[in-house]
């Protein structure tokens, strides 16, 4: 049975835990102040609820096979940052005998069915910090550095030779921030790292703020609980932005009269200096071949308009033979739904060998998981099969608009799954609203009103989440300003844009 702690909840496997403790399996020692080595867990699945920040009752199982009642562990500061010195001591051990120090640690997922995105979930595992002995007295007294990770509260015990934790405690990290600079030209990006973000549902996601204008969310959930994410420099003059706690898609400004009343928020104050803004575009993964049974497409994967060749080894000779492409057609929120499709790319034959190769256009569609290719004969035999994957990309966006004009931005490639369909939109670093392509083929004409005085104004289109089975936290419809390296879909570009109004 797997152990999963989603949104926080409690699912343990002590048994298996405890056997891991005991044996020391997939546990690598390393000194107490450095550096944790993650454990080695099994992979199977369940979930319960239960509260996230709260502590274990003394006793559990999480850290391994305890005796009834373990001494308790006592720290110099119970809500510390990832990276500080922190003081602990226990007492009631046996004089003169060496304790391994486990740390409760987790691994972090993103889960989806299918088109429908789950939500997160976190797996509990056990970490070997180091070693510690007790005086003649049968106390300890050592440091603990707090090793990167999630925030939250994390167990801490003393374990035996033979695995039984004889002290238990814990702290709750705190998320600490830092920026690379504070002042940069309008158009560049002012680049911050968050550490310490938490695994539960009322801590697992923050919100940033740009002069109390909302950008977007901030996650962590497969980074480790760090997340570095970007903030354009708009606006010449000082400015600040903040990192607020959000749960249900809106920052918590009374944070400090919660029951996280430990989650802190951040204001980082910074300067926009005179610049020559331009337009930013992600770049896709470099061309790469997608190899299959019997076909092969090169380059396998680009953007709509584009071309790849498509060739075929090992197949009937001289046999006339459809290249069809798999799609996804419909939408989420109407009664007809959606569906899987073929679409006809074209006709070959091959050669008395069995080879052909034919060059063709990437059809508009859906972006986001690869697209199945295949040769189909007369008798409807799908003789060979690979793949092909689209990604999003700015068809046209207008350089100059006047004051009030209602202009268009048009993209491709949107992908058809709740979690890849959608792009949300910042103007001046404030977010306005978010556009859908999966219900015309991944296209999406993004409607929007100039506004603002007469000069430059920025456009940011970044990756989100539509809607999913995840109630708290709510991270649907804003920027995922994480989207790089923490987002549940397919790899997808943003896009920075800028705009001159004119009077």
């Amino acid at each position: 049975m797997k152990r999963i702690r989603r949104f926080g909840s409690w699912a343990l496997g002590g048994a298996i835990i405890a056997t891991m403790v005991a044996a020391g399996a997939g546990i690598a020692s390393a000194d107490t102040t450095g550096a944790s080595t993650p454990a080695t867990s099994d992979n199977s699945s369940s979930s319960v609820g239960s509260g996230a920040g709260g502590s274990s009752p003394m006793g559990s199982d999480v850290l391994g096979q305890t005796v009834e009642t373990p001494s308790v562990i006592d720290f110099s500061d119970t809500y510390p940052t990832i990276g500080q010195r922190v003081s602990y001591s226990a007492s009631g051990l046996v004089p003169k005998q060496t304790y391994r120090v486990l740390w409760e640690t987790f691994q972090g997922t993103w889960d989806v069915d299918g088109n429908t995105f789950i939500g997160e979930s976190y797996t509990p595992a056990v970490t070997v910090l180091g070693t510690v002995t007790a005086d003649a007295n049968g106390e300890v007294h050592s440091v603990l550095q707090i090793p990167t990770g999630y925030g939250d509260i994390h167990q801490i015990g003393l374990a035996d030779a033979s695995g039984i934790v004889v002290a238990q405690g814990s702290v709750t990290i705190k998320p600490s921030v830092s920026v690379s600079r504070t002042q940069e030209p309008e158009g560049n990006f002012f680049t911050l790292r968050v550490q310490g973000i938490g695994y539960g549902a009322y801590s697992s996601a923050y919100e940033v703020l740009y002069d109390n204008h909302l950008m977007g969310n901030i996650a962590a959930v497969t980074t480790n609980g760090t997340a570095v994410f970007q903030v354009r420099a708009e606006g010449i003059g000082p400015h600040l932005i903040e990192i607020a706690p959000c749960s249900i898609g809106s920052p918590y400004l009374n944070e400090q009269q919660s029951p996280y009343s430990w989650k802190p928020t951040f204001s980082i104050p910074v300067t926009v200096t005179k610049g020559h803004p331009g337009d930013v575009q992600d770049p896709i993964p470099a061309p790469s071949i997608s190899t299959g049974n019997h076909l092969t497409a090169s380059p396998g994967h680009g953007v709509v308009g584009s071309t790849f060749t498509l060739t075929g080894q090992g197949l009937p000779a001289n046999e006339s033979l459809t290249i069809e492409w798999s799609n996804t057609v419909g939408n989420h929120v109407t009664a007809a739904g959606y569906h899987a499709a073929e679409t006809v790319l074209g006709h070959v034959t091959s050669s008395a060998a069995g080879t052909f190769a034919t060059k063709i256009q990437v059809p508009v569609n859906v972006g986001g998981p690869p697209h199945t290719v295949q040769a189909v004969d007369a008798a409807g035999n799908v003789v060979g099969t690979t793949t092909y994957q689209i990604y999003p990309n700015l068809v046209s966006a207008p350089k100059a608009v006047k004051e009030g004009q209602m202009f268009t931005i048009h993209l491709q490639g949107g992908g058809p799954d709740t979690y890849d369909n959608c792009y949300s939109v910042l103007y001046d670093n404030s977010s306005i609203g978010y556009a859908c392509g999966f219900n015309t083929n991944g296209d999406m004409q993004i409607q929007i009103r100039a506004t603002g005085a007469p000069g430059i104004h920025d456009i940011d289109l970044y990756p989100t989440i539509q809607q999913g089975n995840q109630k708290v936290p709510n991270l649907y419809v804003l920027p995922l300003l994480t989207y790089k390296s923490d987002h549940p879909g397919e790899s997808e570009p943003a896009f920075h844009l800028v705009i001159d109004v004119q009077p």
